[in-house]
């Protein structure tokens, strides 16, 4: 379940996001090439209360290159983890639709036994650094006589990007 938020994260990370506003991530920020370090923190639940958040120690850092082409947002991107990178060798640029993700609503969704909520957001700190946030939110729920052996628990990850010059 970390996993795949982490790849959640990562994925949003990489689609970026935009800015035209003074203090808001639209297309027209997003323009240019930035690079952006991803952070992973976890939180169990402790005596009825999550626990402060603890770093898990990730070294991931993304590329990413954004460009405007008829109204649309599109993004070129390379990973780098722990020293071997991934991205698109093809020089591929994928439509970037991160505003439709990252609203920074709270969404909830409950399956058999658990609660789920999400909240992905974008923050624009500088003219020439954004975070992306996601925050995702398991909870068991004690009504299900269940024998899964699932804890419930918080993971954030965050990738603060800042403009290559």
């Amino acid at each position: 379940m970390k996993r795949i938020a982490l790849l959640g994260l990562v994925c949003f990370a990489l689609y970026g996001c935009s800015d035209d506003s003074g203090d808001k991530v639209t297309n027209e920020f997003l323009v240019g090439k930035w690079e952006c370090k991803l952070d992973s923190y976890n939180s169990k639940m402790k005596d009825g209360k999550f626990t402060d958040y603890a770093g898990e120690g990730l070294d991931i850092i993304i590329k990413e290159e954004f460009k405007i082409e008829n109204n649309k947002l599109y993004c070129l991107r390379e990973s780098k983890m722990d020293g071997s990178t991934s991205g698109n060798d093809s020089n591929d640029w994928k439509e970037n639709h991160i505003f439709d993700t990252h609203t920074g609503e709270t969404i909830e969704e409950t399956k058999n036994n658990l609660t789920e909520k999400s909240i992905k957001s974008l923050i624009k700190k500088s003219h020439d650094t954004y975070i992306v946030r996601e925050e995702y939110i398991t909870i068991r729920n004690e009504q299900y006589n269940s024998g899964d052996n699932i804890e419930n628990f918080r993971t954030k990850v965050e990738a603060i990007c800042t403009r290559i010059k």
